[in-house]
């Protein structure tokens, strides 16, 4: 037996004092509500209190290290959009199994890609208008990007069902 007690609220994830007890052959029964468990904690390491560009803004003369500090926020921050994805995703699941209706699950899968898709093209393009300044295409784009996943993770965090 495997003993799982857990105290979080944060965003939509409310489970107060859960205390359950777990037979490791019905791990699978249980996985889906150990998922959403995970995630909510992931959350509440993962997000970030201030502008990730302004984290690096002190290392912009130096361009190697700005670069990579850069790419450390991008990183970072597709870590946690990818766990309020997740989050979004149990919970649409959770819904189509108790109402049978899967087009919310259908949408926001397909919402993911679009927007992928969108960060990419909408950064891309002001890379490609300072494209002479590689240098100042590069962080223009990750810049963009940052920016771009800051918003979207804005937007699924303030999502509640």
């Amino acid at each position: 037996m495997v003993k799982v007690r857990l105290a979080v609220q944060y965003s939509g994830c409310c489970f107060l004092n859960i205390n359950t007890r777990i037979v490791v052959s019905e791990f699978s029964r249980h996985k889906r509500k150990i998922m959403k468990y995970i995630s909510c904690l992931m959350l509440l390491f993962f997000t970030l209190d201030s502008n990730a560009a302004d984290i690096c803004a002190e290392k912009q003369q130096f361009r190697i290290e700005y670069s990579r500090c850069l790419d450390q926020q991008i990183e970072t921050m597709q870590r946690d959009l990818t766990t309020w994805e997740n989050n979004h995703l149990i919970q649409l699941q959770e819904i189509a199994e108790k109402t049978g209706r899967t087009d919310p699950l259908k949408v926001f899968k397909r919402s993911r890609q679009s927007f992928k898709q969108y960060s990419t093209d909408h950064c891309r393009w002001q890379y490609l208008a300072l494209i002479p300044d590689s240098n100042a295409g590069a962080s223009a784009y990750k810049k963009c990007m940052i920016n771009q996943l800051e918003q979207q993770i804005d937007i699924l965090s303030k999502i509640t069902y």
